[in-house]
């Protein structure tokens, strides 16, 4: 009987079956002489194009390709997840269990090995029964036919068309259909191409396709050692896939198995014992659910749905974001991500362990991305939640880590994470990282024309809250005088930013922030520099990923790679998908990034993040960053190897300080109460690269040459 089968919505009228039973009849008359001589022959006979009736029918019918399941691996090989529409693993023949060939065979077509792709008893039996009882009409197909159904249907919806009544509620005119492309099979492939492929295709409840998959599922073996009990209540299943599921309808499941089991004790298949024994055995299940996509990853999930996103994105996949889900569902991609399994567990470790998911009373997000600056790729995302739609305070599908855009949160506010951009600029425009400036300012007439020559004007005026003016002010007091710039970047100290963005273009600093691929993680804008609050990162929303990647040019020498997620995709046919390769670009000169490593090494040494050091002196730098409140916190840092952005924050609660909640079983900081860059995020950030970067180069930095150093005029005082 066909699998798949839906029931006839409307019982054709009397003179409708006269008129298809003579119609029937000629052709079964017209193909009955080769079906009655061996099958080789019959089906050379019956599928001559001289017979009218089939002469405008399809003249063959393809194997394949069927559907099959995607997996996501890590660059090592391991498995993350898997994506399916039709949940199936394909086996030979040989791998499957002679007793479910023999149930099969038994329940379905006991004269499979006979019969050259159709029955003609069977079909004159259901002929006669139809028209006599229309309202419980029977079929006749052989499992040649219910191949051809199924591998129709397959297609269909791989191409995403409807599908047609030749896979479903067959007619008279679809059921001729049927023969025709069951002969043209028979002359194609052996009995035991077609036996394979139907075990491989048919579909045994929910989404489990296939005899692998479904041992897999309802037992947790392999097809090759199903039981005579286990390959009965498979071969049950056929007719019925959803009502004979045994995990769904148990009594049923068990009436329709020992249905198979009496034909297999008539047809010879089994003994006399065999059948008692089977019988008697009560139908156990140890049930092996694998779920599709990013929700059952045991690691790394939130990579996995940038993955997913990635390929919804990518034209190489499809034309459309439909086409590509198809392709991803269905295509039996074989997807080898950059992922870094020991990196990926290490992150997910740091994340959990600074505030852990399962006991998180005040919703404390954490977040850690890490990529490599030679080309991009990927090695690592974390974050302290679960990959859930399900309610709970722990459980969400946004990626804290990437923009909108990519199923992301959109970013957070950067704080002094964005300084750096101040200091390649002013190093660009020629001048030095140990030139003295006057960072003893601390606000600015509401009349104060900042230069900014992408602007109209030429110039930004900021008259500041009700018309006072421009104001900033330190983290710590003390820090107002005059200072080296070097000095005021590695301490973070605000007004020294300030000071030197007076003596500099604020477009100038835009430039280089959208060159660094800099931009909003909501909008994807870049981001405004001539809003004063933007060069201490208060403007807009950035994603981690993108900082990672602005901050990997600095690593790189001033070359930044586009981050990489796949590294190669392949189907089961051995197709190699058109994927992106590595993208670089120099971004910035040598020079400036020479200059930013030199002074960025420091942090680590003397300044804002002393305490974050990785046992990497010359070959390391980082940035902290803290916003207003101490509500969103960041540690920037890299080496020549790994570019990585940690963050603890609040993802729903923004304008909440982190000063005052237990995070990880503290409040505050180490030393105090003032929760900072260093705190949290700096101990996530270090605790990951001491154990990771190890592992990528940590070769020592260029040295900056004297004209970074000293500017191009020399070192000079300035203000």
């Amino acid at each position: 009987m066909a699998s798949r089968k839906n029931p006839a919505t409307q019982a054709p009228s009397a003179l409708g079956n006269v008129v298809a039973f003579i119609a029937t009849s000629i052709v079964a008359g017209i193909v009955a002489a080769g079906l009655l001589v061996p099958p080789a022959a019959a089906t050379g006979l019956a599928a001559n194009a001289s017979i009218g009736w089939f002469k405008d029918l399809p003249a063959q019918m393809e194997a394949g390709p069927m559907s099959r399941a995607s997996t996501v691996l890590t660059r090592d090989g391991t498995e993350i997840a898997t994506f399916y529409a039709q949940n199936r693993t394909p086996v030979e023949l040989e791998q499957i269990s002679p007793h479910m060939k023999d149930a099969l065979l038994a329940i379905e077509d006991r004269d499979f090995y006979e019969h050259g792709g159709v029955d003609l008893g069977g079909i004159v039996r259901a002929l006669g029964n139809n028209i006599v009882n229309p309202s419980a009409r029977q079929g006749a197909s052989t499992i040649t036919q219910q191949y051809v159904n199924n591998l129709i249907i397959d297609s269909q919806v791989r191409a995403g068309e409807e599908a047609t009544t030749i896979g479903g509620d067959k007619g008279y005119a679809d059921k001729i259909k049927e023969i025709k492309l069951a002969l043209s099979m028979e002359q194609e492939l052996s009995k035991d191409e077609i036996l394979e492929g139907y075990l491989n295709m048919v579909l045994f409840g929910g989404q489990n396709y296939g005899v692998e998959a479904a041992a897999q599922y309802f037992w947790g073996i392999p097809a090759s050692d199903l039981s005579i009990s286990q390959s009965a209540v498979l071969a049950g299943m056929v007719q019925s896939p959803n009502y004979y599921d045994p995990a769904v309808n148990p009594e049923a499941a068990e009436e329709r198995r020992n249905v198979v089991l009496d034909t297999m004790l008539l047809t010879g298949a089994i003994t006399e014992e065999e059948h008692t024994a089977a019988v008697a055995e009560p139908i156990r299940l140890d049930l092996h659910p694998t779920n599709s996509g990013c929700t059952a990853a045991e690691v790394a999930p939130y990579f996995c749905d940038y993955v997913q996103n990635t390929v919804l994105q990518s034209s190489a996949f499809g034309d459309t974001p439909e086409e590509r889900l198809k392709t991803l569902q269905l295509g039996g991609l074989e997807i080898t991500t950059t992922l870094d399994l020991e990196a990926q567990r290490k992150a997910e470790e740091e994340v959990n362990r600074t505030q852990p998911r399962d006991d998180n009373p005040d919703g404390v997000s954490t977040a850690l991305v890490s990529l490599e600056p030679s080309d991009g790729d990927i090695v690592a995302m974390a974050q302290n939640t679960y990959y859930s739609t399900a309610e709970g305070e722990s459980n969400t599908t946004y990626n804290f880590n990437v923009d909108s855009w990519m199923g992301g949160a959109g970013g957070f506010q950067v704080g002094s994470t964005y300084k750096p951009l101040t200091l390649a600029a002013w190093i660009d425009a020629g001048n030095g990282v140990e030139d003295e400036i006057d960072a003893s300012q601390t606000k600015w007439p509401a009349d104060h024309r900042w230069r900014a020559s992408c602007l109209e004007n030429g110039y930004k005026i900021e008259p500041g809250d009700n018309g006072g003016g421009f104001e900033i002010q330190n983290a710590s007091p003390g820090y107002e005088r005059r200072m080296p710039v070097d000095y005021g970047l590695y301490n973070s100290i605000n007004t020294a930013i300030y000071a030197m963005a007076e003596e500099m273009d604020l477009c100038d600093i835009g430039e280089i922030s959208e060159a660094l691929g800099i931009v909003s993680g909501k909008t994807g804008e870049p981001v405004d520099t001539t809003v004063l609050s933007s060069l201490l990162g208060g403007s807009v929303d950035i994603s981690p990923m993108t900082m990672a990647r602005a901050y990997s040019a600095f690593a790189n020498r001033g070359v930044m790679c586009e981050p990489r997620a796949l590294e190669k995709v392949t189907d089961y046919t051995g197709k190699v998908y058109d994927i992106p390769e590595t993208s670089c670009e120099r971004v910035i000169s040598e020079d400036v990034a020479d200059g930013v490593n030199y002074v960025l090494e420091q942090v680590l040494v003397r300044g804002s993040g002393y305490k974050r050091g990785i046992d990497l002196p010359g070959a390391s730098a980082a940035k902290t960053g803290t916003t207003d409140n101490s509500t969103q916190t960041w540690m920037l840092g890299y080496t020549r190897g790994l570019a990585t952005a940690s963050w603890v924050g609040n993802y729903e609660l923004g304008s909440r300080s982190l000063n005052d909640l237990n995070i990880g079983g503290r409040t505050g900081g180490s030393d105090t109460d003032w929760v900072d860059g260093s705190t949290y995020a700096g101990e996530q950030w270090q605790r990951f690269m001491r154990e990771i970067a190890p592992d990528y180069d940590t070769d020592d930095f260029a040295k900056p040459s004297e004209d970074v150093l000293e500017g191009e005029n020399g070192s000079k005082e300035i203000g």
